[in-house]
């Protein structure tokens, strides 16, 4: 049995949406602005060129994390799967250069091989980047989920290298940086993995060795990262799938 909530009202017509997963939100089917204009996408001699053009993209309605997946949960699926704990936690150099794992921050130092499995063995899936993108910033083209000013200290929007932090903190530590659809730390805490290889968006002429099933892209910016324009929601950080770097995490999604 579907259990529904109602939604917003459009043409004074309700609209009722699943009801999410428990820790999950929904985010609808449409269209939405994804990539950069030359503007947006031009934030340094080369950073954002591989953000254009901007285009429009529709997506089925889907799931997606309330949080990222954090390292009490990544503790309890070691424990019911018995699979090998992340070096961050057993390698010597590594543990003594980084904090202890605190449950409630989010889970790095993973692959995207470890990131994968752990969505599988939840019953979820990593999401696609143009996922992760529609829920970080909504339908209208805005650089961060809160809009289109950068974070301030004034008013802390996300745990970047901008902070002085140094490290993860808590997920959901941040509220003022939520995204349009509710879900938190898309622009910060830790870059996070998505399901696709590092491709040109239709339109471009960009050429790239890089390009192809090489690469995977992850989104959203890290504690290492500045928020301009590291952070921003159309950036495409891009990596081989086995490194385990720290600034790297993930969340999970799942089909409607």
């Amino acid at each position: 049995m579907v259990l529904f909530f109602s939604g917003c009202s459009i043409a004074g017509k309700e609209v009722k949406a699943p009801l999410p997963p428990e820790d999950m939100v929904y985010v609808p089917a449409g269209w939405f602005l994804m990539g950069s204009t030359e503007k947006d996408g031009r934030l340094g001699q080369s950073v954002g060129v591989d953000e254009l053009p901007q285009h429009k993209v529709y997506l089925k309605g889907f799931y997606i994390d309330r949080y990222e997946v954090t390292v009490g949960d990544y503790k309890f699926f070691l424990k019911q799967t018995n699979r090998v704990a992340p070096r961050i936690w057993t390698k010597g150099e590594w543990v003594k250069m980084y904090p202890s794992p605190e449950d409630n921050h989010p889970m790095n130092g993973v692959t995207w091989y470890d990131a994968d499995e752990y969505c599988r063995w939840k019953g979820k899936r990593l999401p696609t980047e143009a996922e992760w993108e529609k829920s970080a910033r909504g339908t209208d083209g805005r650089q961060w989920p809160w809009g289109n000013e950068p974070d301030s200290m004034e008013q802390p929007r996300a745990n970047t290298l901008d902070k002085g932090i140094g490290w993860t903190t808590p997920v959901g530590s941040y509220p003022a940086g939520v995204s349009p659809y509710g879900v938190h730390d898309m622009a910060g805490n830790v870059m996070e993995w998505t399901s696709s290889w590092y491709e040109a968006y239709p339109g471009s002429t960009l050429k790239r060795d890089e390009f192809g099933q090489r690469y995977k892209v992850l989104k959203g910016g890290s504690w290492e990262n500045h928020i301009v324009p590291y952070a921003r929601s159309a950036y495409r950080h891009t990596v081989t799938p086995k490194w385990d770097h720290p600034g790297h995490g993930f969340r999970c999604a799942m089909d409607e």
